[in-house]
């Protein structure tokens, strides 16, 4: 029995474009040379690698070992291949990076500028998703590591922490803000909710959402409502002031990745330099 890198490219296209059609474009393939392919890959393992059902896509449980191990086989090959490349043996690939808005632009791309500007064989494709989005952007394959604020359970999955935040409540400086209204990103953020549960207090308010932390913080400036804010985010903002309460709030920042037999010299650069230089910014 032999599986050739071509069928393993290709479940891994179809599954992380979510479907045939454009992972037949990325592919240069006919669909129905596309189809082909996986059908001799399942006769070949006895077994279904996809469920296709009304439109959606998704993996058997052969299927999700496949795709892992498909991932590790290409992504072998390429590291194999790069040691007789002229970079030597510097960090060299393509690596994705998954994050929620407070932290992607304003601690993750900044802990890995350095790097990145000294290493030119290196690239960093950064996403931006909600919190609640990123395990499934990691368990389908649409990121290679994702930052989250609290420890993710899935199996397979392997976590460390390189920082924390600090919550804080923020106001117009001018004293104009709408006190009954909280601005959040949109209805799946719970900041708000979170950090008064902590504070022991449940009172009523109302809410806006905003999109984005970027879009709360003009918010509160405009005077639009108050908001639930990562504390680093503030920093020297003149326009605004902090609430003061009695419990400071933190929550513990996370990266996360599949747990797998081989990890690249660009994915453990990357992790080491995110270790070594988030708590600057935060």
């Amino acid at each position: 029995m032999h599986v050739n890198n071509d069928q393993l490219e290709a479940v891994v296209k179809i599954y992380e474009l979510e479907g045939f059609t454009k992972a037949a474009k990325a592919l240069g393939l006919t669909q129905s040379a596309l189809s082909q392919k996986i059908a001799k890959l399942e006769d070949l393992l006895q077994a279904s690698v996809f469920i296709r059902n009304r439109g959606d896509l998704a993996l058997t449980s052969v299927g999700e070992k496949l795709y892992l191990f498909a991932r590790q086989q290409l992504e072998l090959e390429k590291q194999f291949l790069n040691e007789f490349d002229q970079y030597g043996n510097e960090p060299a690939g393509h690596l994705r990076v998954a994050g929620f808005s407070s932290i992607l632009r304003s601690v993750i791309i900044p802990s890995l500028a350095s790097f990145l500007k000294t290493s030119p064989n290196s690239s960093v494709e950064f996403k931006q998703f909600e919190v609640v989005e990123l395990e499934d952007v990691l368990r389908k394959g649409k990121a290679d590591l994702i930052i989250t604020d609290y420890k993710l359970s899935l199996p397979g999955v392997k976590c460390f922490t390189i920082g924390r935040e600090e919550y804080v409540v923020i106001t117009s400086k001018s004293g104009e803000s709408l006190q009954n209204v909280f601005l959040d990103h949109g209805p799946h953020d719970n900041a708000t909710d979170s950090f008064f549960k902590f504070q022991g207090e449940d009172f009523k308010y109302r809410r806006g959402f905003m999109g984005d932390v970027y879009g709360i913080i003009e918010g509160v400036e405009l005077g639009l409502g108050q908001a639930v804010m990562s504390k680093h985010l503030i920093k020297g903002n003149s326009k605004l002031r902090i609430k003061r309460y009695k419990k400071r709030y933190f929550r513990d920042i996370y990266i996360s990745f599949l747990h797998q037999s081989y990890y690249s010299p660009l994915q453990k650069r990357i992790c080491e330099e995110l270790r070594k230089n988030s708590e600057e910014f935060l």
